[in-house]
């Protein structure tokens, strides 16, 4: 089960009410949950067929300069240019491939979402996207280490396993600026705010992987990822809740977690998927400069 802070009497019922909305919005097709850019949608699809062609998916990629450099950064950098330049889209997708092709524009997308020009959201969902791409980069090292057949899978499952809380965000901002306005009184703190998130993003997560037509194996993981599967021990839902537990206890974590849950969860991990201490903390080590050397 995910661990959380209890929340007090008035919050909890708080969050009940936002569930609540959330999921009367989501069955009336009324919550506006982000698109993924009609750009990345179009090349993805072109991605997906069987037969396709890295011309026509990098004309496509033209018409959306921010995805085009995405795609161009990946191709150039190490681990695929070999210390050459790419001089064309066509030539960049074709580098990299259409699987990592299509992960980069799922990932592209997903940041957008964490974005806001609002700054309690944006300063709250900042330790979010760090936290979620670090889970994501170690979702990927455990699923290649534990016999995981698809460690691009666990990476995106691992960068999206939070994405509901700037959703959520937003929602309980448009709430706020309603009962400011009607009451001109101020509203919760940050810390209930952190908690209401987290008690109620897992749902909207699922959702909108669902609306982005994302396999329904990833969504399965988002929505399973924060217990262990002892019954399929490579399962990509096993890899991200180990790797978010492991992110949490070196510091990187998107809130102030309760450290001793998430050693806990590291321990049982251990267990669970099998994975030795010599192997694992290696990933971990150097993931702080990583990052910072990856977003700076």
């Amino acid at each position: 089960m995910e661990t959380q802070t209890a929340l007090a009497p008035v919050n909890e019922k708080l969050a009940r009410q936002i569930e609540e909305l959330v999921l009367k919005r989501i069955a009336q097709d009324s919550l506006t949950l982000p698109t993924m850019p009609a750009v990345a949608i179009k090349c993805i699809e072109v991605l997906r067929r069987p037969e396709f062609s890295f011309k026509e998916a990098a004309s496509i990629l033209e018409q959306d300069p921010v995805l085009a450099a995405r795609v161009l950064r990946t191709a150039t950098s190490a681990a695929f240019s070999g210390g050459s330049q790419t001089h064309s889209l066509t030539e960049a997708l074709t580098r990299i491939g259409a699987k990592t092709a299509k992960a980069v524009l799922v990932e592209a997308s997903a940041a957008k979402v964490f974005v806001s020009r609002n700054p309690q959201i944006a300063e709250a969902t900042k330790r979010v996207w760090q936290h979620s791409v670090a889970v994501g980069m170690l979702a990927r090292d455990i699923s290649a280490l534990t016999g995981g057949t698809d460690s691009d899978a666990a990476y995106l499952a691992g960068l999206l396993h939070d994405i509901g809380k700037p959703v959520v965000a937003a929602i309980l901002l448009e709430a706020e600026r309603q009962i400011v306005e009607l009451h001109s009184k101020p509203w919760i703190g940050s810390a209930e705010w952190l908690l209401v998130i987290r008690s109620t993003h897992r749902k909207v997560g699922v959702a909108l992987t669902e609306k982005w037509g994302l396999p329904p194996a990833l969504c399965k993981s988002i929505k399973d990822c924060s217990e262990y599967d002892p019954g399929n021990r490579s399962s990509i839902s096993n890899a991200v809740c180990f790797a978010n537990a492991l992110a949490k206890q070196v510091g990187i974590a998107p809130d102030d977690s309760d450290i001793d849950d998430a050693r806990a969860l590291v321990m049982i991990g251990r267990s669970v998927l099998g994975a030795d201490e010599a192997v694992i903390n290696p990933l971990v080590a150097g993931l702080k400069t990583k990052l910072e050397r990856l977003y700076k």
